[in-house]
């Protein structure tokens, strides 16, 4: 009896094994709907939901794989871009956390601390992370961007007008002494 289900059990592993795509189809699927999408003049919802379901299986399926990190952080831009800031947060997080060398982890950080404040609308969490990103990167390219986002985070339209008139004006006396 032992012997049966051992066998079955084989069995049934080779023909979920053999039923799954190859990593090079997966990745040739996901970039056939990458170009399809960009291809497409209107985007729905469901190309998305289905593009993201990709990245994301195939950062499963291959984590030790160089594209499974990549993959994951477009899955996140894509997740931002499409007002899906919780998705975003959750994809950056695994970046973080399962790729600490990953090239593009400042971007991550960065990127979440502007999915909660864009998307989300959560500004402690916005300032938190912009925080985070500058402690660990303070020479890094989008240093600036985090302090001005610090700067401004949760004011309105009209109040960084406002600012940026009286720094304006500011500049302006200073250049004239």
């Amino acid at each position: 009896m032992k012997n049966v289900l051992f066998i079955l059990a084989i069995a049934f592993s080779l023909a979920l094994f053999s039923c799954s795509p190859s990593r090079d189809k997966m990745s040739a699927g996901i970039t056939k709907m990458e170009s399809d999408m960009k291809a497409s003049q209107k985007v729905d919802s469901n190309a998305v939901t289905a593009l993201l379901s990709a990245y994301q299986n195939f950062a499963s399926k291959y984590p030790s794989d160089s594209l499974a990190p990549d993959y994951l952080y477009k899955a996140a831009g894509l997740a931002v871009g499409f007002h899906r800031g919780p998705q975003a947060v959750d994809l950056y997080e695994s970046i973080l956390h399962t790729y600490p060398d990953y090239k593009r982890l400042p971007e991550c950080y960065f990127m979440e601390a502007f999915a909660y404040e864009n998307v989300i609308g959560n500004i402690g969490k916005a300032n938190e992370y912009y925080n985070k990103f500058l402690l660990k990167y303070p020479n890094h390219d989008l240093a600036d961007d985090a302090v001005a986002a610090i700067k401004f985070l949760g004011k309105t339209p009209e109040e960084m007008v406002h600012e940026f008139e009286l720094m304006n004006a500011d500049s302006v006396n200073a250049a004239a002494k």
